[in-house]
């Protein structure tokens, strides 16, 4: 399995277990809401990671990269551009 194939199923299965978090936390009696935005960047943002008002934030740098094969199947992949992932709880 080639590591763009790899990267893709761990962000799959990132996004499903945050997903499953947000309805668990908003199922749970009292609980504060989670929010997860997404951002695209050309180059690597930096994240920051504490308290936002009642909230406890963290921010995720994750590469975009992009893979072509060549003529003798070895495969290059370059970072094409960044996602800034923003969970807040």
């Amino acid at each position: 399995m080639s590591f763009n194939k790899s990267l893709s199923i761990a962000s799959a299965l990132a996004v499903l277990a945050g997903a499953s978090f947000v309805a668990s936390a908003a199922n749970a009696g009292g609980a504060k809401e989670v929010f997860v935005e997404t951002y695209t960047f050309n180059k690597p943002m930096h994240g920051y990671s504490g308290r936002s008002g009642n909230y406890y934030c963290d921010y995720q740098r994750l590469p975009q990269r992009k893979c072509v094969t060549n003529a003798n199947g070895t495969e290059s992949c370059k970072v094409v551009a960044w996602t800034l992932r923003e969970m807040c709880q």
